[in-house]
C-alpha cells in the first residue's frame, strides 16, 4: 500500500512537472520540440542500458523483430513529438484537454481494426467527454490551425501506440520493460533524424545575414557564454530526468494497483496541469473568460471520464453500474437492449424458481 501510494504521488508529481517544465523550456527560447524529444529518448535508452548491465532484465528470445520494433518506436516517437509540438503551438489548457480524447479515439480504432465491441453506455460517457472538450476548446483564443493539426496527429499516434503497447507484449510474450528497452534505440535514431532535418539546419538564411534560429545555434550561443540559454539547457536536462521518472512511476503504479486507480491518478494530473498552466502561463486579465470556459469544459469532460471508468470497472467486476441503479428499465432497454433483455430473462427465471 505504501509503495503504491509512493508511485501514485511520484506519477502525479513527475507528470505535472514535466508538462509545465517543458512549457518553460519552450518559453525560454528552446522552441525545438523534436530536439527535446531526442534528448528524452537518449536519456531513457541510456537508463535501460544501465539496467541491462545490472541484470535487471534480459533480452527475450526470439522476441520482436527489428521491423516490429521500428514500427512501434515510430508511433511512440510520433506520439511524444506531436505532443511536444502541440504544447509548443497551443495553450496548456488545450494541450491537456485534447489528451482526454485519446480514450474515445482508442476505442474507435479498436472497434474498426480489432472488432472490439463498445457498449452504448460507454459511448454515452464518451459523448459527455467530447462535449466537455468542445466547451473548453471551441473558444480557445490561442488555438491556431497549425496547433490543431499537431493536436489531432498527437492524439492519433498516441492511441495507436497505446494499443500496440498491449498487443505487442501479448503477441511476442515480452514485458513492458523489455518492450521499452527494445524500442528506445529506434526512437532515439528517429528523433535525431527529424531533429536534424527540421531544427538543426538553416533552409532560408536571413537577407541581413543574421544567423538562423536553430537548435545548433542555440547550443553555440549557450557555449559562448549566453547565461540565459545556459540556464534553459539545465532545465532541458531536468525534463530528461522528469520524463524518465514519469515512465518508471507509471509502470510501477500499474503493477501495484488496478487500471481504474491509474485512471483516477490521471484525472488528478489533468486538473493539476490545467491549474499550473493557468497560474504560470496565463497572459493576464484577457484570459479570464477562456479560463472559465476551460474550467467548465474540463468539469464536464471529467464527468464523462469518471463515468467511463466506473462503467468499465463495473462491467469487468460483473456488478451493476450507476446507470442501472438510477435509470428505469425502459430507459435501460433503449440504452442497451441486449443487456436489458438478459436482465429481464434472469428476473423471470428467478420468479419461476428452479425447474
Amino acid at each position: 500500500m505504501v509503495s503504491a501510494m509512493a508511485y501514485a504521488v511520484g506519477n502525479v508529481a513527475s507528470s505535472v512537472a514535466l508538462v509545465l517544465v517543458n512549457k518553460q523550456v519552450f518559453n525560454g527560447g528552446f522552441h525545438f520540440p523534436m530536439s527535446l524529444s531526442f534528448f528524452h529518448f537518449v536519456f531513457t535508452w541510456l537508463w535501460y542500458q544501465m539496467l541491462y548491465a545490472a541484470g535487471v532484465y534480459s533480452n527475450p528470445e526470439p522476441g520482436m523483430s527489428q521491423v516490429e520494433k521500428f514500427k512501434v518506436a515510430l508511433f511512440g516517437f510520433a506520439s511524444i513529438g506531436f505532443m511536444n509540438l502541440s504544447l509548443n503551438y497551443n495553450s496548456v489548457g488545450f494541450y491537456q484537454v485534447t489528451k482526454l480524447t485519446i480514450v474515445p479515439v482508442t476505442l474507435v480504432i479498436n472497434s474498426v481494426a480489432y472488432a472490439v465491441y463498445t457498449t452504448t453506455k460507454v459511448k454515452l460517457s464518451l459523448a459527455i467527454l467530447l462535449a466537455g472538450v468542445a466547451i473548453a476548446t471551441v473558444t480557445d483564443v490561442e488555438l491556431r490551425p497549425t496547433g490543431l493539426i499537431f493536436g489531432v496527429l498527437a492524439v492519433l499516434s498516441t492511441a495507436v501506440f497505446q494499443i500496440w503497447q498491449g498487443t505487442k507484449q501479448k503477441e511476442f510474450g515480452i514485458s513492458a520493460t523489455q518492450l521499452q528497452a527494445g524500442i528506445a534505440p529506434w526512437q532515439s535514431i528517429q528523433a535525431a533524424a527529424v531533429s536534424i532535418a527540421t531544427e538543426c539546419y538553416c533552409y532560408e538564411p536571413s537577407p541581413s545575414g543574421a544567423p538562423c534560429d536553430t537548435a545548433v545555434r542555440f547550443f553555440e550561443l549557450a557555449f559562448a557564454g549566453d547565461h540565459v540559454k545556459q540556464h534553459t539547457l539545465w532545465i532541458v536536462l531536468g525534463t530528461c530526468i522528469l520524463a524518465l521518472a514519469v515512465n518508471l512511476c507509471s509502470f510501477g503504479l500499474i503493477g501495484r494497483t488496478s487500471p481504474i486507480t491509474f485512471q483516477v491518478v490521471g484525472h488528478a494530473k489533468t486538473c493539476l496541469v490545467l491549474t499550473g498552466g493557468y497560474v504560470f502561463f496565463s497572459s493576464g486579465a484577457g484570459d479570464t473568460q477562456q479560463i472559465i470556459n476551460n474550467i467548465a469544459g474540463v468539469s464536464v469532460a471529467m464527468i464523462g471520464v469518471l463515468l467511463y471508468g466506473h462503467i468499465q470497472q463495473a462491467s469487468s467486476g460483473g456488478y451493476s453500474d450507476c446507470l442501472d441503479a438510477v435509470c428505469p428499465g425502459c430507459i435501460l432497454y433503449v440504452i442497451e437492449p441486449k443487456y436489458a433483455s438478459e436482465e429481464s430473462a434472469e428476473e423471470l427465471k428467478g420468479l419461476k424458481g428452479p425447474a
